[in-house]
């Protein structure tokens, strides 16, 4: 009996290792586009820092950016930029906020369905960012100036696409709460810093959530169980506090310009 328990203790720990092994290689071709969101922004950065040379001034860095300054001038291709370079021109294998969205999509979703959520996420959210803060150019203000002089990075607006559309995957009693919190997070974010990309963020979650739901899942993929009161109002209740006080610390300590009615504390 020993040496058959023996036997089997090495039989199985080779084995284990073994499926280890295989998952391991595995990995990179399961979630190809979340490692591809952590390279190419990576490799774009390394190719903008040979490309402006050595010490850059901001200017320079900022003509790679999107926003209105740069789509006024003419450089539509800042939409692809500005989305891939990193601001600082720091080369970065850290994954972000961003990269988790993803991960937890092509979890759910696979491949194609996670690169079109994503990509069309980024650039459409920036594109309805800069047509709903059309009407504040040329006004005062410093939420005016913010949204229509200053250039954004990052894509971190694709990445909130992908998050809202994993959300849809989720069952309607789970899926309620997740909705209500980071909705109620942006919100909070928006009314006390203000910053650029606090526009941009809710209105990439917005797609994520409704035409990312409607055009990528399977007709009856999504859960729509009315909600069971009080138990599903309740955990929504939880999550709406949960949400307004994430968001109220964050967007105080965002260093942002006060919000949208300036009732942060504005940047330093």
């Amino acid at each position: 009996m020993t040496g058959l328990a023996t036997w089997s203790a090495t039989h199985l720990a080779g084995w284990s290792w073994r499926r280890l092994a295989h998952a391991v290689v595995r990995l990179p071709a399961r979630y190809r586009v979340a490692i591809a969101v952590v390279l190419v922004p990576a490799l774009a950065t390394a190719i903008a820092r040979w490309a402006l040379g050595d010490s850059p001034t901001a200017a320079q860095i900022d003509r790679l950016g999107y926003g209105w300054p740069n789509l006024e001038d003419g450089r539509v291709w800042t939409l692809l930029t500005g989305a891939l370079v990193v601001r600082s021109l720091a080369i970065s294998f850290v994954p972000s906020f961003s990269f988790f969205g993803v991960l937890l999509l092509e979890h759910k979703a696979g491949h194609w369905r996670t690169a079109v959520a994503f990509v069309a996420g980024q650039v459409l959210g920036v594109l309805l960012a800069l047509l709903v803060t059309w009407p504040l150019k040329g006004r005062s203000g410093a939420f005016a100036q913010e949204m229509t002089e200053t250039v954004d990075f990052g894509y971190s607006v694709g990445g909130f696409a992908a998050l809202g559309l994993w959300s849809c995957y989720l069952g309607a009693p789970l899926r309620r709460p997740v909705h209500v919190a980071i909705s109620c997070y942006l919100a909070c974010q928006l009314l006390l810093s203000g910053l650029i990309y606090d526009v941009s963020h809710p209105l990439g979650w917005i797609l994520g959530i409704t035409a990312g739901a409607r055009w990528l899942l399977p007709p009856d993929h999504v859960d729509r169980r009315p909600p069971r009161i009080p138990v599903d109002v309740r955990w929504m209740a939880l999550a709406a506090v949960l949400g307004i006080v994430g968001g109220v610390v964050a967007g105080w300590n965002a260093g942002g310009i006060g919000g949208i009615f300036g009732w942060g504390p504005g940047r330093s």
